[in-house]
């Protein structure tokens, strides 16, 4: 699915990159993170509309998301939708998706693996001095680490069927927002580790594309445990922190307490981001990295990059709009 650097870029200078390959059942696609959310969606669409067999790596196989995917298999006699179990802290998981991977590829020669998608992630919002050294690590050992070592697994199998890697990171990954810093570390660094590898593989005519997706955490399960890691942070505190955060501390997490709780997998209705993603997965020459975001976020990547430091630190905090330590602690004296 790929061609030589330089005819790559020579199509898009001239517009050509929007001629796609076709695809069809013959076609498998790789999916992480398929229990909710984008990779739920992605799932669904590579299935119903571009009629590929997916595989949809899970986190647990009995969660609604997949219960939800095993049903597509209802309706369809070839049986394209296989859902996986995968945990990406266990090296063990990861190793066994690549031998059901090899053995359903073996089990019909038409089968031509096509994408891996590393779409698998988790967020916790805190302040940093806030986030236990546990929550910090499963950040970065899920994000980075993880996905790092699942594509190091099935490399082997990617380079040689020339298959294509994208990468879901976050704008997060493009200009770091308080009370996530790292989650933005994390996206930060696949964004910099996608790009070493895109030029690495080029010269296996193996594709590595970058997908921003946008924000979407209202939609998805990503931050569905953050009042129970509200509760690890403060049982985590001393006593001059408790007093320091205290109000603070409560006012924040009771912004972020809609975000809370697992919703029901539902499949995202945005067209426009199901048709850039498409064109990360078909195109002969796709872009190195498709962005896809509201007019407000262009608005303030646009800033970002303008702006001098102090400037773009003022249009962060005000993207973000949750509650600041000054804030609560000014509507208290003035009470």
């Amino acid at each position: 699915m790929a061609s030589s650097p330089l005819l790559s870029a020579i199509c898009r200078s001239l517009g050509l990159c929007r001629r796609s390959l076709p695809v069809c059942s013959r076609n498998v696609i790789v999916i992480t993170g398929c229990d909710s959310g984008l990779g739920h969606s992605l799932a669904v669409y590579c299935h119903n509309a571009l009629n590929m067999t997916v595989v949809s790596c899970c986190h647990n196989l009995c969660s609604e998301g997949a219960r939800l995917l095993k049903q597509l298999n209802g309706e369809d006699q070839q049986q394209r939708m296989h859902i996986y179990e995968l945990d990406l802290l266990q090296p063990a998981s990861m190793e066994r998706v690549e031998k059901e991977l090899v053995s359903l590829l073996d089990s019909d020669e038409d089968y031509v693996f096509t994408a891996l998608v590393n779409n698998a992630g988790v967020m916790c919002f805190g302040e940093f001095e806030w986030q236990t050294p546990g929550q910090v690590e499963h950040c970065i050992g899920v994000n980075v680490l993880g996905t790092m070592r699942l594509t190091k697994q099935l490399l082997p199998l990617v380079r040689q069927k020339r298959a294509r890697i994208i990468n879901v990171t976050s704008h997060c990954g493009l200009q770091a927002l308080p009370a996530l810093g790292p989650y933005a570390a994390s996206k930060a660094a696949l964004r910099f580790w996608n790009d070493a590898l895109r030029m690495e593989l080029q010269q296996y005519g193996v594709e590595v594309i970058n997908f921003v997706p946008g924000s979407f955490v209202m939609a998805s399960n990503i931050a569905a445990r953050q009042q129970d890691q509200a509760f690890e942070m403060f049982a985590a505190f001393n006593e001059e922190q408790r007093n320091h955060y205290g109000a603070y501390f409560k006012e924040f997490n009771t912004y972020l307490r809609i975000l809370s709780g697992f919703k029901a997998p539902n499949q995202f209705q945005d067209e426009q981001l199901l048709s850039k993603f498409r064109d990360a997965l078909t195109s002969r020459h796709p872009k190195a990295l498709y962005i896809h975001e509201p007019w407000r976020y262009k608005i303030y990547r646009w800033l970002f990059r303008l702006c001098p430091t102090p400037l773009v630190d003022w249009l962060a905090v005000q993207f973000c709009a949750m509650p600041s330590y000054r804030s609560v602690t000014d509507r208290k004296h003035s009470t």
